[in-house]
């Protein structure tokens, strides 16, 4: 039998039984009258009352049960229209109340089915915009040269991988500055230079409106991680010419005006040495000649001097060209390029020079180089010309492997019918520079880059080959799809290969500041993070993770994220280890708390901290506030106060039972950033249910959340 029949079944035998108290109240007042019993008529008249004041509560407890199913009902129905239209009412309670829960969820499939229909054309409408800022956001994101993109208030709304690698300095310390959208470029740049270059523009701006290039301006500054940067910032209108903000294209320049003082340290040095070593051998050589009848021994030791500062100055010379080989070869546009390309290139050079077929192979494709391409080409052109025209060679080689720091680029080609004292001679020729325009010896190549080339004989007597060694690129801001994304702790890629750099819509957003109570909801940056910890308890358990992420302009940024194991300088129980699977081994070589919390402090800076069931993660950070002088004051909503706010009469208010019904698919749990991922997602979907209970600012849903039963948990 359901609960429903069960329920209507008492509520009859109930009425049955007052009906029946009822009427034996009234016979035994009538029995009273008419016998003129006093004792029979009190008791009929308290029978009487007994039995109405029980059905006044039997009505009561009926009335507040049918009413508490209507409220579940209207909370629903919001949940349904708000948050996830792919929810379902259970039904429960009264029939009436089971017939409108059928009709409800009706029209909830009616409500999916339109909203679905819309969605396609939206879709289908936006689909070239998307084509567009998706080609936007690849060519960015592939610019060697940093971009960034600004509102007038200093916010980011675009940049490009160049930039992050360039201004980012989260893993300096205390003060290291995050790049994200919605963040402030004021915090890795100068403010007072951005505003000058700024207010210059805007003035030149006036006074040539029809010149475009009076709305740029270069400027050199310094970044927060210490790059000096050769900056150059456009500004950009709206369609009425009032400015909207500004673009900025930013080079590194420190490396190359550190090898530029170490050139000029270098030339003092050799100048001074020389001219001493100079010095000595010409007064040696003047005394000789003076004196021809010096006598041999005397002569002896002269030449002996002269001898012993040559060779001096031999050494001296090599021992330079050694040491800063990077530093004289650094006029060179050296550029990184992967080893497959590099081998396509040259391939596809040679089909277009000579009728030599040229093969290639890669054995590591995970390889990039950093070379100058087109001296390389020419280079190996030159020497396949050489090969054809000598040798009638119609076949080359081109292998590319790892060798050490160096990529070792062999030219292989069949080497048999020829007498190998022949090749030997041809290939010392090969080395010698020609004096005619545009062409290169692959010695001089070698010299520009700072390696080495050899000629090789394969002991068969069958091949011949030339090996070049080539300067490998250190990869730097660069990933291989070949390689694999870098993975998380939770398991997923900890950066998109191409992740979502940029938000125009942030031009609408006000500027963040210190007051963010009477703020609209939906106009506020959080931080979404949650804590692993050894056990349970503040003050005696240590905090061994610490995962989050952003969320601006109504979107999480999975792309920007905070993820840090922490040595929690003792062990994890084995109870802990089963929950969130950090064993003593993974944070043996990890930073401690106190150098870890600066570094967080810092990425959630201006935003609302957001998670569930933040009374234990923030007593846990405040428990480490004394040893490491880190204080979080940024405010704070909890989804597990916000989910009783938002449904009273639900028991469950675990992470997984809100994520179910509002449709958000709970993965990764219990690590901090899986666990930070679902609350974000929770958390968007809980804004338009507070919107539609007239909760719009961050102090009515705090002031809100605190009528709640949960509000008893203390931060």
């Amino acid at each position: 039998m359901k609960r429903s029949q069960i329920s209507t079944l008492l509520a009859l035998i109930a009425l049955s039984a007052l009906a029946l108290g009822l009427a034996a109240g009234w016979l035994a007042a009538w029995l009273a009258a008419s016998t003129h019993n006093p004792v029979l008529f009190w008791a009929g008249a308290l029978g009487i009352l007994v039995t109405l004041v029980l059905a006044l509560r039997l009505m009561h407890r009926f009335t507040r049960a049918f009413l508490r199913d209507v409220r579940r009902l209207s909370e629903a129905g919001r949940l349904m229209l708000n948050a996830n239209p792919a929810y379902r009412i259970p039904p429960e309670g009264h029939p009436d109340i089971q017939e409108l829960t059928g009709v409800f969820n009706q029209l909830g499939d009616h409500f999916v089915a339109l909203q679905q229909a819309h969605t396609d054309a939206i879709q289908q409408a936006r689909a070239d915009l998307e084509e567009e800022r998706t080609l936007l956001a690849t060519l960015m994101a592939e610019l060697t040269e940093g971009v960034v993109v600004c509102n007038l208030d200093g916010q980011i709304l675009l940049y490009n991988r160049s930039a992050h690698r360039l201004l980012d300095a989260s893993t300096q310390a205390e003060h290291g500055a995050f790049v994200g959208l919605g963040r402030s470029i004021f915090a890795m740049l100068d403010h007072n230079t951005i505003a000058h270059a700024v207010e210059q523009v805007q003035t030149r701006r006036l006074r040539h409106s029809d010149d475009a290039a009076a709305a740029v301006t270069n400027f050199i500054t310094t970044a927060a991680n210490g790059r000096l940067l050769r900056a150059r910032l456009a500004a950009f209108s709206a369609p009425d010419r009032e400015l909207r903000g500004y673009i900025l294209t930013i080079q590194d320049i420190s490396e190359g005006i550190a090898r530029s003082q170490r050139r000029d340290a270098l030339l003092q040095t050799l100048t001074e040495k020389l001219r001493a070593a100079v010095g000595a051998i010409r007064a040696a050589i003047e005394t000789v000649q003076s004196y021809p009848e010096m006598p041999p021994a005397q002569r002896q030791r002269f030449q002996q001097v002269i001898h012993d500062e040559a060779t001096r100055l031999s050494t001296q010379i090599d021992d330079t060209l050694r040491v800063y080989a990077s530093d004289l070869r650094a006029q060179w546009q050296l550029e990184e390029i992967a080893a497959a390309d590099l081998t396509w290139a040259v391939q596809h050079d040679l089909r277009q020079r000579c009728a030599v077929t040229a093969t290639g192979q890669t054995t590591d494709h995970t390889l990039w180089l950093k070379i100058d391409s087109y001296t390389l080409t020419q280079g190996i052109a030159h020497l396949v010309s050489s090969l054809q025209m000598e040798f009638g060679v119609a076949e080359v080689t081109l292998e590319i492997s790892a060798v050490e720091r160096y990529a070792a680029l062999d030219i292989l080609w069949p080497a048999r019918g020829v007498e190998p004292a022949r090749w030997r001679q041809w290939s010392e020729r090969a080395f010698i520079t020609d004096d005619s325009d545009g062409v290169i010896t692959l010695r001089e190549v070698a010299e520009r880059h700072g390696g080495e080339v050899w000629f090789q004989m394969h002991p068969s007597g069958a091949q011949a080959y030339f090996r070049l060694l080539l300067p490998r690129a250190d990869g730097e801001g660069r990933t291989s799809a070949g390689n694999g994304a870098p993975q998380s702790l939770s398991g997923r890629a900890a950066i998109p290969s191409r992740p979502e750099y940029y938000d125009f819509d942030l031009f609408h957003v006000p500027g963040q500041s210190a007051e963010l109570d009477d703020r609209p909801l939906s106009t506020l940056a959080y931080t979404v993070f949650d804590t692993e910890t050894t056990g349970l308890t503040p003050g005696l358990d240590e905090i061994v993770s610490i995962g989050a992420l952003r969320i601006v302009n109504n979107r999480l940024l999975r792309q920007e994220v905070f993820e840090q194991l922490i040595n929690p300088q003792r062990p994890i129980p084995a109870a802990a280890t089963a929950i969130h699977g950090i064993t003593d081994a993974m944070v043996r070589n990890q930073p401690g708390i106190e150098s870890v919390l600066p570094r967080f402090r810092a990425f959630v800076e201006d935003t609302v901290l957001v998670g569930h069931n933040l009374a234990f993660d923030m007593s846990m950070l405040r428990e480490k506030e004394q040893s490491t002088g880190v204080c979080f004051v940024n405010p704070i909503l909890d989804t597990l106060l916000l989910s009783a706010l938002l449904q009273p009469e639900e028991e469950q208010h675990s992470l997984e039972a809100i994520a179910q019904r509002l449709g958000v698919q709970a993965m990764g749990r219990h690590t901090a950033l899986g666990d930070a991922i679902v609350t974000g997602e929770i958390f968007l979907r809980m804004i338009p249910l507070l919107q539609a209970r007239g909760i719009h600012t961050l102090r009515q849903a705090r002031n809100a959340a605190q009528q709640t039963y949960f509000a008893r948990l203390k931060y």
